[in-house]
């Protein structure tokens, strides 16, 4: 895994063979065949560990920090562009990487789904959240904007910009306001 990240901030996903990790890594293919049967495995164990860090450092994030339900979505938006950009071998992975692979699709969906519900869990605690409906699959739409902005940053300018890490949040919480009141009570502690 070590090798492969090596390689992915070198090269593309597509430029990445299995027979480079091995080298990379001083391991004889037919022992790296017992752990990972090709290419695509190793680049979803990188995936998988990745959406591990990202919904760790996620679910670390204070809420009572905030007094806004949109100063903590904002926070949200910065941490997960932080740990994204930290490693550009995980940013390319993550969207250079081609989109066919369903087991990729079976991450990012499980992902998806602890994030929305971090954030849900988290914004119950600190205010007296109205009473939304299908608030799941918005909150699901709300990062799914964040997630194509920082995609179309990378794709234009081969990273995440500020500017695009901005208008993720400009976005996101615009979208959020449809279905939120501007300003939310703060529970009592």
């Amino acid at each position: 895994m070590t090798a492969t990240r090596e390689l992915l901030r070198e090269l593309t996903p597509e430029e990445v063979s299995f027979a480079m990790v091995c080298e990379r890594a001083d391991i004889p293919r037919a022992s790296a065949y017992h752990f990972f049967p090709n290419i695509n495995a190793l680049f979803l164990g990188l995936r998988l560990w990745h959406s591990e860090v990202l919904g760790e450092s996620i679910a670390a994030v204070q809420v009572v920090r905030f007094d806004a339900w949109q100063d903590y979505m904002s926070c949200l938006i910065g941490v997960g562009a932080q740990i994204t950009r930290e490693d550009p071998a995980l940013m390319r992975l993550n969207y250079g990487m081609p989109g066919g692979i369903s087991e990729a699709r079976q991450i990012g969906k499980s992902l998806d789904v602890k994030i929305v519900t971090t954030a849900l869990e988290n914004l119950e605690r600190r205010f007296v959240m109205p009473d939304w409906p299908e608030r799941e699959r918005v909150m699901a739409t709300a990062f799914t904007i964040i997630d194509s902005i920082f995609r179309l940053s990378f794709r234009e300018q081969g990273e995440i910009t500020d500017e695009m890490v901005r208008e993720a949040g400009r976005a996101s919480i615009a979208y959020l306001r449809c279905y939120l009141p501007e300003y939310i009570e703060v529970r009592k502690a």
